[in-house]
């Protein structure tokens, strides 16, 4: 009769598993700093791309802003020759004129701010990589003046719709549109054409309308030079929290 004698294997030793453990623990937390360095690496170099980014709309904004307060003192210029005129006891000598400042004051102005970085931001969720609190705060401060400024010119457009409702009672339609160009350019209309009314009353109701556009824009043009100072002062202090020369 055969005996079997069974093979016995040698047990390991706990330390074995130990250190097996250990060498798998190691290799997954290395893989894991490594993947945190890296996306901590994208989002700083994110961080960079969104500040210069904003760099560049800001020193745009200022630019518009510019253009804008000089059309809007334009505009207020025109629009008190045009109230001295329909007060005035000469109104019926300056035919030509008045269609000219009447036809312009009804024309707006629009500032284009240049927020395209600050809506990436937002719809991305990328404002919370401005890890600056400072800088984040200023932000956002910024372009929260938009909102006063939007409200002026939503009362702007408003009157200036009153404007054009009671125009239409004084000024010749075809004069009126025969100033226009083709390229949408208005000109001075020859002679001395007449106008629908002389009515002093509706004359200086109309005069009073274009005061109230007058006073907003005046408050828009303040409200922009505002702005533009802020822009300024954000451009400095980016540069200077983030060491940009």
């Amino acid at each position: 009769m055969e005996v079997h004698h069974h093979a016995h294997t040698s047990r390991k030793k706990w330390t074995h598993y130990f250190w097996e453990f250990l060498m798998l623990f190691l290799a997954v937390f290395c893989g894991f700093l490594a993947e945190y360095q890296l996306e901590h690496k994208i989002e700083k170099d994110r961080e960079k791309q969104y500040i210069h980014n904003l760099i560049k709309d800001l020193e745009q904004d200022t630019t518009a802003l510019a253009e804008d307060i000089n059309a809007l003192l334009d505009h207020l210029g025109r629009n008190d020759t045009l109230m001295k005129l329909l007060s005035g006891q000469h109104v019926k000598d300056h035919g030509s004129d008045l269609y000219y400042f009447a036809r312009r004051a009804s024309r707006s102005v629009r500032v284009a701010i240049h927020d395209a970085t600050i809506q990436q931001m937002r719809n991305s969720g990328g404002f919370r990589l401005i890890r600056n609190q400072k800088v984040s705060r200023a932000i956002i401060e910024y372009y929260n003046r938009l909102v006063f400024i939007e409200y002026l010119q939503d009362i702007e457009r408003s009157e200036t719709n009153e404007y054009r409702k009671m125009a239409v009672d004084v000024f010749h339609p075809a004069v009126f549109n025969g100033i226009v160009s083709a390229n949408n350019e208005i000109t001075r209309p020859p002679g001395n054409p007449s106008l629908l009314t002389y009515d002093a009353k509706t004359l200086l109701k109309l005069a009073g309308m274009v005061g109230y556009i007058t006073n907003t824009k005046l408050g828009l043009s303040k409200a922009e030079t505002a702005m533009i100072q802020a822009a300024r002062e954000l451009i400095l202090l980016i540069k200077k929290e983030y060491d940009i020369k």
